[in-house]
């Protein structure tokens, strides 16, 4: 919602805040990788031997490939729900009050 009112501040305050709760909520599931990014330093971090313990670099693969799988899958499941795409345009927008209202 914030990128249509084009405030940068709550913007990045919400996508923090919905990455705190996921990580609370899954953290104890995959460990708080939501990233491939953060997921290859947890595991270039252990491999060096730092304080991170119990992450093998052999899953490294396994964790991005579900990664991967999930974004698709993300991916699919919003285009079901929406048949059309958020418009960053400034002339066009592609959602109004009730297409965000069935969310």
């Amino acid at each position: 919602m914030n990128v249509e009112l084009k405030d940068t501040v709550w913007g990045g305050i919400s996508i923090g805040s919905v990455l705190m709760v996921c990580i609370y909520a899954l953290g104890g599931i995959s460990g708080g990788h939501f990233n491939p990014a953060v997921t290859f330093a947890v595991s270039i971090v252990e491999r060096l031997g730092g304080p991170v313990k119990g992450f093998l670099f052999q899953k490294l693969f396994l964790y991005w490939a579900a990664q991967l799988a999930g974004g698709i899958a993300g991916g699919f499941c919003y285009r079901s729900v929406f048949d059309k795409g958020i418009s960053l345009s400034l002339n066009v927008a592609a959602f109004g009050v009730a297409d965000v209202g069935i969310l």
